[in-house]
């Protein structure tokens, strides 16, 4: 790790220490054919999309009926919607009500 003075207050070395923050964080970990999604939110919804299509797959590998299939996809395009904002605004209350018991 590389030493470095820093002044906010003199405005010294903050391009040099942004830097060494970026190469320490990402460096050459990231490429433009990747994805980085920072909104935790956005990430556990696309965990219980691909949980959902986990559950499409298996269903088509060990056929169920085409009901079982039609509510994964319908939940996996629920997920996703948390995302693109196709969720209203009803359906995340009733969700953050249901995990974090608020007003009980």
């Amino acid at each position: 790790m590389a030493f470095l003075s820093v002044s906010a207050k003199e405005k010294i070395h903050i391009e040099e220490l942004k830097q060494l923050l970026y190469e320490n964080a990402i460096g050459d970990k990231l490429s433009t054919d990747q994805t980085m999604v920072t909104n935790i939110c956005h990430v556990e919804a696309l965990q219980r999309t691909k949980a959902a299509l986990d559950s499409v797959s298996e269903g088509l590998v060990n056929p169920v009926t085409s009901d079982f299939l039609a509510m994964d996809i319908k939940q996996a395009l629920h997920y996703l919607g948390e995302i693109t904002g196709q969720v209203t605004t009803d359906d995340l209350l009733e969700n953050i009500f249901r995990k974090f018991c608020i007003g009980k």
